[in-house]
């Protein structure tokens, strides 16, 4: 009797530790398959696609500018950033993913003569970057330094008419 006890004890420990180890290997194997199933089904479609054109922009001054980038977001798409290409040639980054606000939407609230410039969205992966781009022009920004211009012209203008006339007048009466 303490022979068949002892060998069922035996069994039953085996039986348990070969029972904790099957369900630590069944759920590392669930672990492990699910996993994979989910890496593979991520699709990286090749560097990322943006669906929209973005048009040029002339605008007043004191209008709005609006820039939308519709990147087709089925693909994996690590970052999305605008830049600003002044027409000095410096560049700057408006906005990255960490910026508040969509990404897919770049605004310019009272826009004035140094806002001109290449707008462009910038979507990219691992594979390579995808780039939408639009020109802002700012209309009447020359047209008001020549007319400035100008209106300064006809002044000194008229002033030297002026003091050409009050010359000729000063000499004829001192005469």
């Amino acid at each position: 009797m303490w022979k068949n006890l002892f060998i069922f004890s035996v069994f039953s420990t085996i039986l348990m530790e070969s029972e904790a180890e099957s369900i630590g290997e069944k759920i590392f194997r669930k672990i492990a398959s699910g996993l994979k199933r989910r890496v593979s089904k991520v699709s990286t479609c090749g560097q990322p696609t943006i669906n929209n054109v973005m048009r040029n922009q002339t605008l007043r001054s004191g209008d709005t500018a609006r820039f939308r980038c519709s990147v087709d977001m089925k693909c994996m798409v690590s970052f999305i950033h605008w830049h600003h290409e002044m027409t000095n040639g410096s560049v700057r980054l408006l906005r990255t993913g960490a910026t508040q606000g969509t990404p897919y939407r770049y605004t310019i609230r009272n826009v004035t003569p140094k806002d001109a410039g290449f707008y462009s969205c910038i979507a990219g992966n691992i594979l390579g970057e995808t780039v939408s781009s639009a020109y802002l022009e700012i209309s009447g920004a020359d047209s008001v330094f020549n007319k400035s211009y100008l209106k300064f012209l006809i002044l000194l203008y008229v002033h030297v008419l002026v003091m050409k006339h009050l010359v000729t007048f000063h000499s004829d009466w001192a005469s």
